[in-house]
């Protein structure tokens, strides 16, 4: 509990990740046989040398602000932020802290295995988008902990498959066997990995944060404890390569960033009350004419959105709910 506490203390906002990057960076030079390197704010690692590798990743940024003191507090083996400066509770941060400190643990257990961690997640996977995708050349699957709750084992994000059948059969008893089932989530570091072209299957998984991205956000020790034992299981029982091919759902681009501000294109009547870009930039098409740009938070799609989600993404979501 000491390692993940020590984690939790650390202030790291979107776009302020720096401490967390410094701490991650001293942590690794700590571990024998551990090399890294950097890219666009990322950080690639790799423990060992072998054909074939098991991969971890977590985002650095939390949605919170920095605050004036963070200070982590255990009550009834759950773990809370206080803000000593003004007494009153602040998010602690666990998505995505929580993540970090299960994959630095598995770093820490496992002597060939390849962990990354990305920048800026919480404003639009920013790092993993612009990974490097030859560092994951070579793993056998991708694992996430950057999930509320202690029992999802995300199979596809926003529609986005993420894994295959061979991966799916071969994770079941095990997540079955630490409470866990397959669900479906929304956008996160894996999904980008995706839609990026990654050949392996990945997944995202529940790992015991609870009221994310408020103030009374809580941590709970046993749930996270269970996450990465399971965690630790599939690594070390799952030792197949399961490769999984991406399959857009809507058979849109994948989100690109433009290369200049969107204030610079010019705007043609696209109809239906909407506007749209005049240059196709893979950046979504459509926006409101009061309030300025919109796209489906989803799938960064171009169709018309009404509280953040496209027709199709609502549609989607009503077909799987349970």
């Amino acid at each position: 509990m000491e390692k993940l506490i020590e984690v939790l203390s650390i202030q790291s906002g979107s776009y302020d990740q720096f401490r967390m990057f410094a701490y991650i960076i001293r942590q690794v030079k700590q571990i024998e046989g551990a090399s890294f390197y950097v890219s666009d704010g990322n950080i690639y690692i790799q423990r060992g040398h072998s054909s074939d590798y098991p991969c971890m990743v977590a985002h650095m940024d939390t949605v919170h602000d920095i605050c004036e003191d963070l200070y982590p507090i255990v009550v009834n083996g759950n773990i809370t932020g206080l803000n000593r400066v003004t007494m009153t509770q602040t998010g602690i941060g666990g998505d995505d802290k929580v993540g970090v400190y299960i994959a630095l643990e598995m770093l820490r257990k496992f002597d060939n295995i390849k962990v990354a961690f990305f920048r800026d997640e919480e404003v639009g996977c920013h790092g993993s988008y612009d990974a490097d995708m030859g560092f994951f050349k070579d793993c056998r699957f991708v694992l996430q902990c950057d999930r509320r709750g202690n029992d999802d084992f995300i199979t596809s994000a926003s529609g986005v498959e993420l894994s295959g059948k061979s991966f799916q059969d071969a994770v079941l008893p095990i997540i079955s066997g630490f409470g866990y089932k397959f669900a479906h989530g929304m956008m996160t570091d894996v999904m980008a990995l995706k839609e990026n072209g990654i050949r392996c299957s990945v997944a995202n998984i529940s790992c015991g944060y609870y009221n994310p991205h408020s103030d009374n956000e809580f941590v709970n020790i046993y749930d996270v404890q269970n996450c990465l034992e399971m965690c630790e299981t599939i690594i070390r029982y799952c030792t197949d390569t399961y490769k999984h091919k991406y399959k857009s759902r809507h058979g849109y681009a994948s989100y690109t960033k433009p290369t200049k501000a969107i204030s610079e294109y010019k705007w043609y009547e696209a109809g239906n009350g909407a506007m749209a870009w005049e240059e196709d930039l893979g950046w979504p098409d459509y926006v409101d004419k009061k309030n300025g740009p919109s796209y489906c938070r989803d799938c960064w799609s171009g169709e018309p959105v009404h509280d953040g989600l496209c027709k199709t993404c609502v549609a989607w979501y009503k077909d799987h709910n349970d």
